[in-house]
């Protein structure tokens, strides 16, 4: 399974510059979600022409990055810097559409999401043995069930876009040490063979990643660059990072090793309480004008989900 990644950097996804959107600078990334996360945007912020045309160039130059979500840093920071108070709080507000499905199932129509995600079900139900296809509906079942409380009782108000994220990363990685104890070895290779087909398959038809997609110290310094972080705080963020990234990979390897038996609800709470923690000393590390900036990020990430194929770049 893949190692658990720190809170700020979930979601992994997305953008480029595109040469049918921006010009030929860049044909690296995704014509049709270029596109609809700036109409979106504009739609919905009611951009200036300057605005319009500035963040178009903004959301090219992340080429590189694509499809991480690293690509998304330039708009972000020139977003937080030139939009106004009205429009940051449209921006940051949840969306009227937000959805259980489209967030955890990425089915997007236009890009055949439902369909993907389906015959990747199918396909693990091909290798599952029919005790281990029980366990595994009733793990989809309790995950489509979850989401779905926690989404009403956001849209009820009931629960916080703060609480959502923690919850989320709850659910999700019980869900992910629930799959690595159900499966076995040969299954997971199975599987990971066939994502890299798909992703293959995926960068053939959209021109393949940016030149820095992929390449970690390069995604990391383009946040830090963004942020504009000091020495100092790279370093303080990076321990709390190491902490937090230990202490959520100890949980996952002695719940699959079964050194310890925790119910679903359990583990949940677990990785809330890390991620809790974890993510109040990282608040405490930024400035307000980062922390802006980071939530800014945060929200064209989940808008310009709805629009790449996978719902995740890789």
């Amino acid at each position: 399974m893949k190692q658990i990644l720190p809170l700020l950097f979930i979601g992994l996804l997305f953008t480029t510059g595109c040469e049918n959107f921006f010009g030929a600078r860049n044909d690296t990334g995704d014509p049709y979600a270029n596109d609809m996360l700036i109409n979106d945007l504009d739609q919905d912020l009611g951009f200036s022409s300057r605005q319009l045309s500035d963040s178009k160039d903004h959301l090219r130059n992340g080429g590189d990055y694509y499809p991480d979500n690293s690509s998304l840093w330039r708009l972000a920071l020139y977003l937080q810097e030139n939009l106004t108070k009205e429009q940051k709080e449209r921006l940051l507000s949840p969306p009227d559409d937000l959805d259980s499905q489209a967030f955890s199932e990425e089915n997007d129509y236009h890009h055949k999401r439902l369909r993907h995600h389906q015959r990747m079900d199918e396909y693990i139900r091909s290798i599952l043995t029919t005790e281990q296809e029980s366990e595994y509906d009733e793990m989809i079942d309790y995950k489509t069930t979850v989401m779905d409380e926690l989404f009403t009782a956001l849209r009820a108000g009931t629960l916080t876009k703060e609480e959502l994220h923690l919850e989320m990363m709850g659910l999700m990685e019980w869900f992910r040490a629930a799959m690595d104890k159900l499966l076995t070895d040969d299954q997971k290779a199975i599987l990971e063979a066939k994502h890299k087909e798909k992703d293959d398959h995926w960068r053939r038809g959209k021109g393949g990643f940016g030149k820095h997609a992929g390449n970690h110290d390069k995604i990391r310094q383009e946040m830090y660059d963004v942020l504009g972080m000091t020495a100092e705080q790279i370093q303080t963020l990076e321990s709390l990072e190491e902490s937090f990234k230990a202490a959520l990979e100890s949980l996952h390897n002695d719940f699959v090793n079964g050194i310890i038996n925790l119910s679903a609800e359990e583990y949940r709470t677990n990785v809330v309480d890390i991620t809790a923690s974890f993510h109040e000393e990282k608040q405490a590390v930024f400035t307000d004008k980062q922390l802006e900036i980071i939530e800014i990020h945060r929200a064209l990430v989940r808008r310009f989900m709805r629009h790449t194929r996978w719902g995740k770049g890789r």
